[in-house]
C-alpha cells in the first residue's frame, strides 16, 4: 500500500522561536537544538553563523544540514545551496549534495515541500518544526521531526538556514 503524505504532516512556524511552542511529541534532539540556538541568538532576532560552534551540539552533526540562501528568484522562491551536510543526510539522500542548490539534492516529499520549509523560516526569520511523513526517491518510507532555525549577520535578513532531522521509528508515524 502506497502512503500519500496528507494525512500526517505537522508543520509550524514558532513565532517566538523557543522550545515551549514545540509540541509535545517534539523530540528532545529538536528540543535541545533550539534551546541551544535560543541561548546563541540571546536577545536578538536571529544569531549570527559564528555564534554557533558545531563542537557545542555532537549528537547532532550527523543530522545537520547548513543552507545559504543565495538570493531570491523572480517568482519570490528563495535560491537554497547545501554549504555542509551530515553523514546521517548524506546516508539518506545516497549522495553527497554539498555545494549544490537544493533543486539537485533536496529530501523530501517533493522539491516544492523542501523550498517551502526553507522559504517559510527565510520570509518569517523564525524556526519551523516538521513532523513528516513520506516516501523517499528509492521508495522508502521516511518519518522524521525536523526544526529549521535561521542564522543573520546583519539581524534582518536570512542569510544561512541550520536544518536538524530525526528519523522517528515508523511506528510512531501517528502519534502528531
Amino acid at each position: 500500500m502506497r502512503w500519500d503524505g496528507t494525512v500526517e504532516d505537522w508543520l509550524e512556524t514558532l513565532g517566538a522561536g523557543t522550545p515551549d511552542e514545540l509540541p509535545a511529541t517534539a523530540t528532545a534532539a529538536i528540543r535541545s537544538l533550539l534551546e541551544y540556538w535560543n541561548e546563541r541568538r540571546g536577545s536578538r532576532d536571529m544569531p549570527r553563523r559564528s555564534d554557533f560552534d558545531p563542537m557545542d551540539v555532537p549528537r547532532h552533526l550527523p543530522g545537520l544540514l547548513l543552507i545559504d540562501v543565495e538570493g531570491v528568484r523572480p517568482d519570490g522562491i528563495g535560491i537554497y545551496r547545501y554549504r555542509v551536510v551530515g553523514g546521517n543526510e548524506v546516508a539518506n539522500r545516497g549522495h553527497n549534495p554539498t555545494g549544490r542548490l537544493v533543486e539537485d539534492g533536496f529530501y523530501a516529499a517533493s522539491l516544492e515541500e523542501a523550498l517551502a520549509h526553507y522559504d517559510a523560516v527565510r520570509t518569517s526569520r523564525r524556526p519551523l518544526y516538521a513532523r513528516v511523513t513520506f516516501l523517499d526517491e528509492r521508495e522508502r518510507p521516511v518519518h522524521e521531526d525536523t526544526i529549521l532555525v535561521p542564522f543573520s549577520e546583519d539581524g534582518t535578513t536570512v542569510t544561512q538556514i541550520l536544518v536538524y532531522s530525526e528519523k522517528l521509528p515508523w511506528e510512531e508515524r501517528s502519534s502528531l
